[in-house]
């Protein structure tokens, strides 16, 4: 197996955002939301605030998936390229 399948499988290669450094403009939109989010949390009675709960979860849910469907594509681009490179090489040689 190969050494970035090898540490894929074994976490210690992991490609989630978690793990990236976010930008100061990034950082800054996250500490945002969060004081945003709180603010109307603070203005919210308990049956509000456990629709804005499922609101989020169902928005994360959905962010997901469209991250992972964006994530599928781009690899299967990349191997699209790779594989053309591949076929090409002789041109180059």
């Amino acid at each position: 197996m190969g050494k970035i399948l090898e540490a894929l499988l074994t976490d210690q290669l992991r490609v989630d955002s978690v793990t990236e450094r976010r930008s100061p403009e990034h950082q800054a939109l996250c500490k945002k939301s969060g004081e945003l989010h709180d603010q109307l949390a603070e203005m919210l009675n308990d049956r509000q605030k456990a629709v804005l709960t499922e609101l989020e979860e169902t928005n994360f849910e959905e962010s997901c998936c469209c991250e992972q469907a964006k994530f599928e594509r781009g690899f299967r681009l990349g191997a699209l390229l790779i594989a053309e490179i591949f076929f090409e090489q002789n041109t180059f040689l």
